[in-house]
């Protein structure tokens, strides 16, 4: 307790030094995009400067490493991978790419192992309930990646990454101004790697292959802006089942097309149309004989109207959204292809007086099964000195059954949505040079879906809960930055068990130094003891990494990173009779050449 006193007046006090304000614009925790100051809601942004430093070679390594997220991997490069944001299941965690939903209608969460992050340029977290923000799915909180250019500088560059086990991967990025109103952008990256043992009784290495191309077009006008993006991804994953080797093809794609601009300026509109899709189909046949293959296609349209002033200093934001999903399933002997739809209405308002802002957030949707469900945010801030904030906020969000527990093995249509009622208590201070942020949270998830032995069938009948205090601080000088974050949680099931692959206390610190000429990173991270299934125990770890980049010249830049300085060996996830291995000590190192224009 007096180590935590400590370090509590350290970041206050440092907090304190300095009150520039700053300026930071947040899209995940709202419909429309706000100013960081005005958002409630615990949301974390890694720009493309942070994630230049960090040299992450895949997603979970950065949410792990750099914010203390507990993640799992069953292996090394393209294995299945999950997230629990503040204790939730994995897949209770929408993941976007450019703001279209990548997560399948089959089990599991979103293919967050298939995203190259040399073609990330924004990464951002919205924490808690945000299902009224962005429908179904969203219970423990929201992750969007953005791949869209932060600027629109016309150049042609070329990238080089090398690794362990035969890791090598080819780059290119173009971006074009091609007018006033015009701007283009298309990058893509080719990577293989052999991988090594996916378990520690296993000598057989898993391979990984993935090509990637992303694009976007912006045009700009005054009768409307048009915004088109695009993310393909597709390759081969090697793995294990039950220890006997196998692989599949894959395919990942999200397409959207965006059309905005004022009305005779009395409101904003928004008009979202976007196509996702995720493939996985079996190399080897099952043990009929048969070629394993789910696929989810989704269509989703989406209308917003925006700024619509109501009274004194509040407006409305209202919105209409529509979800088709189409998905064939086959998998060990199950097969089905249905077609799930949804329907929703949301609107968000604010209102503001004095020194206090408050929220209000709601989503009514319509399923083709369970037919009508109800999300909600409620959410206050109030200034309580210079640059302090303080805000509470309740809500409840949902996951809709998705089709393979509608249809699949154990099936059952008349399950309903998980919900999760959560109530976060902050205190925040945010100014040009530093961020505090402490948060106090509490969820209780019910309707959890479990599978019944007794009636071999999935229901409704499971439940968890967990609270937490989260501390996270930011602070950049000229030279030099900090970011730390500090997380203690308690995620149980309803019978008091610490919830799978979840830790109680974890930790990140990150520092970054220019040292001449030489942006260097030094970031660690710690993780307590967690529990797998069996009952097997998954010991708590620390682990150290560095990173170091270095502009040799106006067209060349060299970075390398060495990860896992002390070579620890540590495990995210077991199976019956094994651990899954990750990488010990290693190092990685990325040229990059720029063509100019």
């Amino acid at each position: 307790m007096c180590r935590l006193k400590q370090l509590l007046f350290l970041v206050f006090f440092a907090s304190n030094v300095l009150s520039e304000e700053g300026f930071e614009v947040i899209t995940v925790a709202s419909v429309m995009p706000k100013e960081a100051n005005s958002i409630v809601t615990s949301v974390d942004k890694l720009n493309l400067d942070f994630l230049n430093k960090a040299l992450a070679k895949d997603l979970t390594s950065l949410l792990k490493n750099n914010l203390a997220i507990d993640v799992s991997n069953n292996g090394g490069m393209g294995q299945l991978s999950s997230v629990f944001l503040r204790g939730t299941n994995s897949n209770h965690t929408l993941v976007k790419i450019n703001g279209i939903k990548i997560n399948p209608s089959t089990a599991g969460g979103a293919s967050i192992y298939n995203l190259d992050t040399q073609l990330i340029n924004e990464v951002e977290l919205g924490y808690g309930p945000l299902s009224a923000i962005h429908g179904s799915g969203a219970i423990g909180g929201v992750i969007d990646i953005s791949t869209k250019p932060q600027n629109r500088d016309s150049k042609t560059s070329l990238g080089l990454s090398i690794g362990p086990n035969e890791f090598h991967k080819s780059l290119f990025k173009i971006n074009r101004d091609i007018s006033e109103n015009i701007f283009f952008n298309i990058s893509g990256s080719k990577t293989q790697t052999d991988g090594y043992p996916a378990l520690s009784n296993s000598k057989l290495d898993r391979g990984y292959k993935n090509s990637t191309i992303i694009s976007n077009i912006e045009f700009v006008s005054d009768a409307v802006n048009l915004e088109f993006s695009s993310w393909s991804a597709e390759g081969d994953i090697e793995y294990l089942v039950f220890g006997s080797p196998t692989s599949q093809d894959y395919e990942n794609h999200a397409y959207g097309l965006q059309v905005s601009n004022y009305f005779d300026d009395l409101f904003f509109y928004k008009l979202n149309l976007n196509s996702s899709k995720d493939l996985i189909k079996q190399n080897d046949p099952n043990f009929l004989g048969l070629i394993d293959i789910t696929n989810t296609k989704r269509e989703d349209i989406e209308f917003i109207l925006s700024e619509i002033q109501t009274f004194g200093e509040g407006d409305l934001v209202f919105g209409l959204n529509k979800e088709e999903e189409r998905i064939d399933y086959s998998s060990y002997g199950t097969i089905y292809q249905e077609k799930i739809n949804t329907k929703s209405i949301f609107s968000s308002s604010s209102f503001k007086f004095k020194k206090n802002l408050l929220f209000a957030s709601v989503r009514g949707s319509d399923h083709d099964i369970y037919k009508s469900n109800l999300s909600w945010n409620l959410e206050g801030l109030r200034e309580i000195g210079t640059d302090w904030k303080m805000g509470l906020s309740r809500g409840s969000s949902f996951r809709s059954p998705v089709s393979s527990e509608l249809y699949g093995f154990g099936g059952n249509t008349s399950l309903e949505p998980e919900v999760n009622n959560s109530s976060e208590l902050n205190i925040k201070r945010r100014n040009n040079n530093s961020n505090l942020n402490i948060s106090i949270f509490k969820n209780n998830i019910t309707n959890l879906i479990d599978f019944d032995y007794q009636d071999y069938v999935l229901k409704n009948i499971s439940q968890s809960t967990n609270e937490g205090l989260e501390i996270k601080y930011k602070l950049a000088k000229e030279d030099w930055d900090l970011n730390l974050v500090l997380r203690a949680q308690d995620p149980k099931d309803n019978q008091g068990k610490q919830l799978l692959r979840r830790s109680k206390k974890s930790a990140s610190i990150t520092f970054t130094k220019n040292i001449y000429g030489y942006d260097t990173s030094i970031n660690f991270s710690t993780f307590g003891k967690r529990i797998d299934f069996g009952d097997i125990r998954l010991p708590g770890y620390g682990l150290t990494n560095l990173s170091t980049n270095r502009v040799i010249s106006d067209k060349f830049k060299f970075s390398l990173k060495l990860e896992n300085i002390f070579d620890k060996n540590y495990f995210t996830a077991a199976a019956s009779n094994a651990f899954y291995l990750n990488q010990g000590r290693s190092i990685w190192l990325r040229l990059n050449y720029d063509l100019g224009n």
